[in-house]
Order: C-alpha cells, then structure tokens, then sequence
C-alpha cells in the first residue's frame, strides 16, 4: 500500500494541498493532519484540498478532514475541496459531509471563492459552533 503524497503550492493567499492515493488515518498514518496543522501555525488559513487523485478514502480520511476543517474554522479560516474523485464523492454523500464542505471542480472559481465572504453552510455552523 503506497504512503499518501502530498505536494503543495501557493496560488496568492491560498495554499493548494494535493493528495494523491490513500487518504487513511486507521493505520497511523497522520501525514495529512500533521501537513495541515504546520500550514495554520504558519498562518496559511485558505486551503483548498485537492481530492483528485485520491483513490481511496475511509473512516479516518473522513475524520481527518473534518477534524482538519473545524480546526481551521475556528481559527477563522477556510478549508474547501476541489475535484473529489468519484469514491470521494460517494463517501462524502453517505456521510452526509457533502453539504458541510464547500466543493469545486474547477480550481479557478475555487480560487476566486476565496476573495468572497461565503457563510458557512448550516450542518458546517452546527459543527464549528
């Protein structure tokens, strides 16, 4: 089973964090949640995650990104999701996380979301509060 790589690129305020293969948290492996709390306590708080090249999410990739997601709410920040792959997707309906996150396919306008004010949806309000 291949580790998850992890690459990042700054695109003005917002950091963009690539994942490719296996988003788990069961097995140990905190690479994500360690990667995205370092980028907060550097001050980074636009992140768009993208899901893309994930091929394969469980319970612990779940959590990590909600429990990534309320880490950087609450510190006034925002955390939204670009491309998720179709298992992703599937995932993030069955869990009913859908409508917690905000989410792109296209990275331009998700880009852009970043300059405007966007409320959280309510379930995310709920969660943060």
């Amino acid at each position: 089973m291949a580790a998850l790589e992890i690459a990042e690129r700054r695109l003005g305020s917002v950091t963009v964090v690539e994942l490719r293969g296996r988003l788990l948290a069961d097995d140990g492996d905190t690479s994500f949640t360690t990667r995205i709390t370092a980028l907060v306590a550097f001050g980074q708080t636009s992140l768009l995650v993208d899901l893309g090249r994930v091929t394969y999410i469980d319970s612990g990739g779940i959590g990590a990104l909600v429990s990534m997601f309320l880490h950087i709410t609450r510190r006034g920040g925002r955390l939204k999701l670009l491309r998720p792959s179709d298992r992703v997707r599937r995932v993030l309906e069955m869990t009913r996380l859908i409508d917690v996150f905000e989410i792109f396919v296209d990275e331009d306008a998700a880009l852009r979301s970043f300059s405007r004010p966007s409320p959280l949806p309510e379930l995310a309000r709920r969660l943060t509060a």
